[in-house]
């Protein structure tokens, strides 16, 4: 029996009924919140294993939830999915950027909600089983995401903490770009180029928030390189 809690958080309670049948059916524990503040009240309390969110939430849209549950250390990690009305690619792709992990469109099958959520929550078992020898310069911190970084904390978001896992696992080596964006977003058929540039852009920021004019990580032709470590003391290596 699957012991993971996925949090349904929908307004429509006739919606939120079926959703809730289809997951305990296939032996989830659920718990079901019918507006946004509400939702955000129990993922804080519960920390489950997968939101199931609407789009259109009163008090707070899924794609606000996203956002806030993004920003928060304790809950970054927690895949998403939005559920929407709206099939538009605009609204695809505002939902991703605000940090879901997947995007339904209503109506939808239980066959497919159920695929999903078990696609997600594996990728997630995955991602905390990997153990990856890393630079000694280099701590990562599984469950908060948090990198200890040259003696430094620093929070990142789910998609800087997996890239630079990736990056540190092969420091000096260049990372193509597509498998960047197979690792952060799967078999999305969305074009991420520009996510995965700020994604980039926003992780250097953090790494060399004490030189500012330093690139930690580098845009290379076909992808990205975490700089290799020189010495700059004789207690170590550091990254430049």
């Amino acid at each position: 029996m699957a012991l993971e809690i996925i949090e349904i958080v929908e307004d429509d309670q006739s919606q939120a009924k079926l959703l809730d049948q289809i997951l305990r059916q296939a032996s989830y524990r659920t718990n079901v919140a019918f507006d946004g503040p509400a939702g955000m009240q129990d993922v804080w309390r519960i920390k489950p294993s997968l939101i199931v969110a609407d789009d259109n939430l009163p008090g707070l849209t899924g794609r606000e939830m996203c956002k806030r549950l993004r920003q928060d250390p304790s809950t970054t990690h927690i895949p998403i999915i939005v559920m929407s009305g709206f099939s538009s690619e605009e609204r695809r792709a505002e939902a991703l950027d605000a940090g879901a992990d997947d995007f339904i469109v209503k109506p939808y099958s239980g066959m497919e909600l159920l695929a999903r959520v078990r696609a997600l929550l594996r990728r997630c078992r995955q991602s905390q089983a990997q153990d990856e020898e890393l630079p000694e310069h280099l701590v990562l911190t599984e469950n908060l995401y948090v990198a200890v970084y040259r003696g430094k904390n620093l929070t990142l978001s789910a998609h800087e903490w997996k890239a630079l896992r990736r990056l540190a696992s092969t420091v000096g080596n260049v990372v193509p770009r597509e498998e960047l964006k197979s690792l952060l977003w799967g078999d999305d058929t969305l074009m991420h180029d520009g996510e995965l540039d700020r994604c980039m852009q926003q992780l250097n920021q953090k790494l060399s928030q004490d030189a500012p004019s330093v690139e930690s990580i580098k845009i290379v032709p076909g992808g990205f390189r975490l700089s290799t470590p020189v010495s700059d003391d004789s207690d170590g290596p550091a990254v430049h």
